[in-house]
């Protein structure tokens, strides 16, 4: 076996005579012209009209919420589409984009059907295309769109996840949900299984000021809700503790029984802001036990709420929260 060396010297060399000679410049010549006459032809081309066959998607916009549609609606429609070549390499490079919108804003909600006509579905299809291109044929050229009612529950909000003051801090009223209600639309059973909707999860913690967060609604699997999102808003101020000793009343006692208390008071301790410390007042407090509660079989009650109280105040606590108890007849004079 021999083995041949090249001279990478020699090589370089030789190639740089190829390019200084004068087969290279006509070849050169003759390669420019052949992409220039490329680019005219081209050019040429586009400016053609030419009839292409075009698929696109169909989707279905303003649905109200009080309805279900069919899942067996058309997803795609097919189009025989005269146009310049150059409009079609805008389509292509814009694909993703085109779709045909059908707007069911007028969808009756008192029927099941509902037949978009010819002359309705070519409006939708000549607002996806400029205006130069002709639509020969499109297919489904008319639309029956099929539904149900759903029926619908109102519910209200509730906050998902975490929000909470800084230690130190209290809000003043309870969170603020606007709106505070949602209508829920659904089949019956999907309705009947749910009581409260959800907002997606927030993590607001040692909140020093007012918040205004805007939260999406979380909407159960087979529903519709009549809105996507709330406002939430809420006041945080420094707050110190106020505390009273209240004596424990008892309701809906009958005329000949009597109930006694052991402690007959209890302290309640409450959190206050402390723009709103002058204005608690030991009359804003009640703490009432109601006498169908009581058994015989037990010597204990807990007191877990006040009866009475400002709606703005959230935090307190009561001390001790059970208190024995002792029913007594009247004795009749």
């Amino acid at each position: 076996m021999t083995i041949k060396l090249v001279n990478k010297k020699n090589v370089t060399r030789r190639a740089r005579v190829f390019f200084r000679s004068q087969k290279w410049k006509n070849l050169l010549v003759f390669l420019v012209f052949v992409a220039l006459a490329s680019c005219f032809w081209i050019l040429q081309y586009f400016q053609q009209k030419i009839e292409r066959e075009v698929t696109i998607p169909i989707h279905y916009t303003h649905i109200p919420k009080e309805v279900a549609l069919s899942d067996s609606l058309p997803e795609k429609m097919t189009l025989k589409i005269a146009d310049k070549g150059t409009a079609f390499l805008r389509y292509y490079l814009n694909r993703d984009m085109l779709s045909v919108e059908v707007n069911l804003t007028n969808l009756p909600i008192n029927k099941s059907s509902y037949t978009i006509e010819r002359a309705d579905m070519l409006s939708y299809v000549q607002d996806v295309f400029s205006s130069t291109a002709q639509i020969t044929t499109f297919k489904p050229e008319t639309l029956q769109i099929k539904y149900s009612p759903l029926t619908k529950k109102e519910l209200p909000i509730v906050v998902g996840g975490k929000i909470s003051a800084a230690g130190g801090y209290i809000f003043t009223d309870s969170l603020r949900i606007n709106p505070p209600t949602v209508w829920v639309y659904g089949s019956k059973k999907a309705l009947d299984t749910l009581t409260v909707i959800k907002t997606a999860p927030a993590k607001q913690e040692n909140i020093r000021k007012n918040i205004d967060l805007t939260l999406y609604l979380k909407s159960p699997k087979g529903t519709r809700l009549s809105e996507e999102k709330v406002k939430i808003t809420g006041e945080v101020e420094e707050y110190t503790e106020k505390k009273f000793e209240l004596p424990i009343a008892c309701y809906n006692i009958p005329d000949d029984m009597h109930v006694r208390f052991f402690p007959s008071t209890v302290d309640v301790v409450c959190q206050v802001a402390l723009s709103k410390y002058s204005q608690l007042t030991e009359n804003d407090l009640k703490v009432r036990v109601d006498y169908n509660d009581l058994s015989s079989n037990q010597s204990m009650v807990i007191i877990s709420s006040l009866y009475e109280k400002p709606q703005w105040l959230i935090n307190y606590r009561i001390v001790p929260e059970a208190v024995e108890y002792l029913i007594e007849q009247k004795r009749s004079l």
